[in-house]
């Protein structure tokens, strides 16, 4: 699993506003600092707010200086040297500063300053690939009252995924998975990789298949859209008009094909006799069947009169044709055909005339048209369901890309 850990997120007012926290007039009781320490913490708080890290430095560098310093000392010490590093940008000084904090008995650390402890030490033992240290820090900040939730929950289930406590990682992110898709809101992308790396590791394939169908219907990337229709390919119950139906859908997402793939559909295509979607595959490397040029232009000089003779004929008729329109990219023509067949019937496969339309109709950019159509079919075959939620993944991401 790639880390979406973004080391934006520690920002350097967060770091050192959590430091001077102990110095506020209203903060909550805390022991007490050492006087001359004290001072030049003040001191450096006073040229970091300026951005005079240099200033800001020295004045750390005299703190450390004052001899016989509590562990409360050593603690806040850190905690500001933590936060003028950020401030100048050196992450990696930073998380010296912050694990050595963090390391401070924890009977030291009042209750009030422990998450602002934790937190950016897990976060920059994260950047630093302290993976060791994350998980340490990270189950520190869990046992909190009250623990962390949302977003920093979400960094402790990464911590522990990166340092090998998969179990623990997955059980975090499904919760909060859970809590979002109860909330009726989408659940982080974070968790979702989380929970789809552990079900890889476990060889858990129609877990790892589900949570791929959720980042798809999320997210809408590529990436994932390449590795869930590959797998859909290889799923038992495929039908050969499905592996047709996935071959469009692939086409039109875009997404990388891989040879096998596109050989698998234009063998498929070419043997049931649709030829556009045979030279599609063609195009994308597919091979191991005949070249369907020859047929294509045959067939296209014909194929205005099967067009127009479609008022006048069966669904079975319409519909057939509205499937070869489709593998032409004459969309328009597909959809109207399409509609033909539906309203005439008497197609052995009832769902066959809807599929045509809902895919002619994303063609044409109408998809909030497609996903009503898609709604509308009801497929009994678990295979054939699949292919059709993930037409309708596709239509509706396209519908509302801004929520993506």
């Amino acid at each position: 699993m790639k880390s979406k850990f973004l080391v934006a997120a520690v920002s350097a007012g967060f770091l050192f506003g959590a430091a001077q926290t102990a110095l506020a007039a209203d903060a909550p009781k805390a022991p007490k600092l050492t006087n001359a320490i004290a001072k030049n913490l003040q001191d450096a708080q006073k040229a970091g707010n300026a951005k005079d890290f240099p200033t800001a430095l020295a004045a750390i560098d005299k703190a450390k200086a004052v001899s016989g310093p509590t562990p409360y000392d050593t603690l806040m010490i850190n905690r500001f040297a933590m936060g003028i590093h950020v401030g100048m940008g050196d992450l990696a000084a930073a998380g010296v500063d912050a694990e050595a904090a963090a390391d401070v008995d924890p009977s030291v650390i009042p209750d009030t300053d422990k998450p602002n402890v934790y937190k950016p030490a897990l976060q920059l033992a994260l950047n630093a690939k302290h993976y060791d240290k994350a998980v340490k820090y990270a189950k520190l900040y869990q046992a909190l009252t009250p623990p962390p939730s949302g977003a920093d929950l979400g960094l402790v289930s990464q911590a522990l995924y990166l340092g090998g406590d998969y179990a623990g990682a997955t059980a975090i992110a499904q919760k909060n998975i859970d809590a979002a898709t109860a909330a009726g809101q989408k659940p982080a992308r974070n968790d979702l990789d989380i929970v789809l790396a552990g079900q890889v590791k476990q060889k858990d394939e129609p877990g790892a298949e589900k949570t791929l169908e959720a980042l798809v219907a999320n997210y809408n990337q590529p990436d994932d859209w390449g590795q869930l229709m590959g797998v859909s390919l290889t799923t038992k119950g495929m039908r050969d008009i499905d592996y047709i139906y996935m071959g469009r859908l692939m086409f039109l997402q875009g997404g990388k094909m891989r040879p096998e793939d596109a050989s698998l559909i234009g063998s498929t295509a070419s043997r049931l006799g649709f030829l556009g979607e045979a030279v599609q595959a063609q195009k994308l490397g597919g091979q191991g069947f005949t070249d369907p040029g020859p047929k294509v232009d045959a067939d296209k000089k014909s194929f205005p009169a099967q067009v127009a003779a479609g008022a006048k004929q069966n669904g079975v008729y319409n519909v057939k044709t509205a499937e070869a329109a489709y593998g032409y990219e004459m969309y328009a023509d597909a959809e109207t055909l399409a509609k033909q067949a539906k309203a005439k019937g008497g197609v052995p496969d009832a769902t066959e005339p809807d599929m045509v339309l809902g895919m002619a109709q994303a063609a044409q950019n109408k998809y909030a048209e497609a996903a009503q159509t898609f709604a509308s079919i009801n497929q009994p075959n678990p295979a054939s369901a699949r292919v059709v939620r993930l037409w309708t993944y596709y239509v509706k991401a396209k519908a509302n890309p801004a929520a993506n």
